[in-house]
């Protein structure tokens, strides 16, 4: 796990010189506080941050091959490296090191650029060759790792976030305006293009080429099922998944230094600490975080797996004013506003797990895989709802007064792919464009990615949640990633083996959804496991209680309230702003979703002065 950033001058006659790349590299020092190294070869420099986990004594890097012709930084874990370690020896290589970055170092002699297909990980690598003055990146399969480029005219530049990239001196921080919008709505901007103009990420599954200022992007993995859908009784599903989901987290436990768990008391990482448990046989270090506002507080039931599997947990609280302390920071860690409010709380989590491990196995990714939230079901209903007049559908929408009754009245008369979309939206356009009137809904990468789906006989559901892993769930995965590194700790996410993704997205929906709940074939399997109370509980994901924290006198309440008046938030209507943050305060309204993402808008703008 590390932190690798570089770039390659468009003039071929300009050396690259050390102070650009120790400046790239170092400004994410926490990322690999435990060593650094750098290269430099004409053109091109690669810069790296270490936190030793694997091989702790040999895998320094840049690392080369025994002629020094490839040279490689690496961020991320490859599990597998054992046993492709033994295949290369067999067909003929020598190592120096027991690293998995010397790994993918020989596969990439021995394959070139197929030698993503060989590994089953997370990563995002650079290999600069000496010889044909190319550069390689890479990013695994669903996008654990992030890995950030910019094109410039002077430079092709890369690294593990967006900030090493201002540090080269040769982009600077401006405000892409149009994703503003985007970001109000969907709490995320996908796709490749971020919120700083001239910044792209990497797409997951794809690896990059650059040779004689030029770059080519080659796709070559999907989540997509491909082929006829395996057909499985729902008990050998529920074994079927098992198995992977073990297999996946033994893998996951490999290491030379301490590993715990995030154990929040949901069905998912309560599950992967019952197999880690149960693999590793000594006690486990866990940790869960918990708030003082019982609706949200999940801890006894974090508390209920540790005392079953004997774990040695660590709780945490973190309130509003500490949470208000953190924020600003948190922000800026991660180079973009916040999609998600319990980012500061994984940071904090994480800052406590450095205590006591390194690496830490978290749960992300079932629900995006399974159909956990119940919204996938929406714009299905919608298309049956659609058949029901008109007034009749908005007579019952306001009769029941149920918000998901009036989203399945508003999707009825949305195309298909449009429900869909809107379906991941936190608010409605017109909401937005209160406070922001230029707000553009930028749809595009999401009408490509439902294209995609278009014409393989997929249900709804289905794909609502392929959707969803190409948008919604990679900035879900560079969350765990950017607030578990900003405390030097690296997070796994067993669910993202890609053995599991492509299992799960050729399973039948029917194995999915039972009745009005998801994750049935997860639920089925944990039930083997875990105790009752944590499987068959009401979903509540890991909230924070902002509306409360909003009208509160101190902590978020008063940077709320001082907000329509500070200096970046001139990029909204601020009479509107004013409106929302007096009626939220009041009481008489919940405004948090909106006042949540204008708040980190203004903060992000502060902190990087675009």
């Amino acid at each position: 796990m590390c932190g690798i950033a570089g770039l390659v001058y468009t003039d071929p006659s300009r050396p690259c010189d050390a102070e650009t790349v120790v400046a790239m590299r170092d400004i994410a020092t926490y990322r690999g506080p435990d060593d650094a190294g750098m290269y430099l070869n004409g053109p091109a420099g690669l810069g790296q941050r270490r936190l030793s986990i694997i091989d702790l004594g040999g895998g320094h890097q840049p690392m080369s091959d025994e002629r020094e012709r490839y040279w490689i930084v690496f961020n991320g874990e490859i599990y597998n490296f054992q046993q492709r370690r033994e295949e290369l020896i067999a067909k003929g290589y020598a190592f120096r090191t027991h690293s998995d970055t010397e790994v993918i170092l020989r596969l990439y002699q021995d394959r070139g650029a197929e030698c993503v297909h060989a590994l089953n990980g997370m990563f995002a690598f650079a290999i600069w060759d000496t010889v044909e003055r190319t550069l390689f990146l890479a990013r695994d399969r669903m996008g654990v790792k992030p890995l950030y480029y910019a094109d410039t005219p002077q430079a092709l530049l890369f690294g593990s976030e967006i900030k090493s990239l201002f540090a080269s001196g040769l982009l600077q921080p401006r405000m892409r305006r149009e994703a503003i919008g985007e970001y109000l709505l969907f709490r995320q901007v996908a796709g490749p293009d971020r919120m700083f103009e001239g910044v792209k990420a990497l797409p997951p599954g794809c690896t990059m080429t650059v040779r004689d200022g030029h770059s080519r992007i080659t796709r070559y993995w999907s989540p997509l099922p491909s082929g006829d859908r395996r057909t499985l009784t729902f008990d050998e599903a529920v074994a079927e998944f098992g198995a992977l989901l073990q297999d996946s987290v033994r893998l996951r436990l490999i290491s030379d230094v301490p590993v715990g768990t995030f154990c929040s008391g949901g069905v998912d990482s309560s599950l992967v600490t019952a197999l880690a448990a149960r693999l590793k046989g000594d006690p486990v270090n866990t940790f869960s975080v918990g708030f003082d506002e019982g609706d949200f507080d999940e801890t006894p039931f974090a508390e209920m797996v540790s005392t079953q599997y004997r774990t040695s947990h660590h709780p945490l609280r973190v309130g509003n004013v500490e949470y208000d302390d953190l924020f600003p920071r948190m922000v800026w860690h991660n180079d973009e506003p916040l999609d998600f409010a319990n980012s500061v709380h994984i940071f904090a989590l994480s800052r406590l797990s450095k205590q006591f491990v390194t690496v830490v196995l978290t749960g992300e990714g079932s629900d995006e895989l399974f159909a956990g939230y119940p919204r996938y079901r929406i714009p299905g209903l919608a298309r049956t709802f659609s058949r029901v007049p008109g007034p009749l559908r908005r007579l019952a929408a306001g009769l029941v007064n149920d918000h998901r009754l009036r989203k399945l009245d508003r999707f009825a008369s949305y195309s298909a792919d449009d429900a869909l979309i809107y379906n991941s939206s936190y608010l409605r356009p017109e909401v937005t464009r209160e406070v922001f009137p230029a707000a553009a809904e930028a749809l595009a990468f999401r009408h490509d990615r439902l294209s995609a789906t278009a014409g393989l006989g997929l249900d709804t559901v289905t794909r609502a949640s392929l959707l969803d892993q190409e948008t919604f769930l990679v900035s879900i995965l560079q969350r765990q990633d950017t607030m578990s590194m900003a405390a030097s700790i690296e997070s796994r996410v067993p669910f993202m083996d890609y053995r599991i993704v492509e299992w799960a997205n050729a399973l039948s929906t029917s194995h999915k959804i039972h009745g009005s709940s998801g994750k049935a074939v997860v639920k089925a399997f944990a039930r083997t496991l875990l105790p009752a109370e944590v499987v068959d509980r009401r979903k509540s994901g890991f909230g924070v209680p902002l509306p409360a924290w909003f009208r509160a006198a101190d902590g978020l309440g008063a940077r709320i309230q001082a907000l329509p008046d500070a200096s970046a938030a001139d990029l909204f209507d601020r009479r509107a702003l004013r409106r929302l943050v007096d009626e939220h305060r009041a009481g008489t309204a919940d405004h948090s979703e909106l006042l949540w993402t204008a708040l980190n808008v203004a903060t992000w703008r502060d902190a990087f002065h675009c």
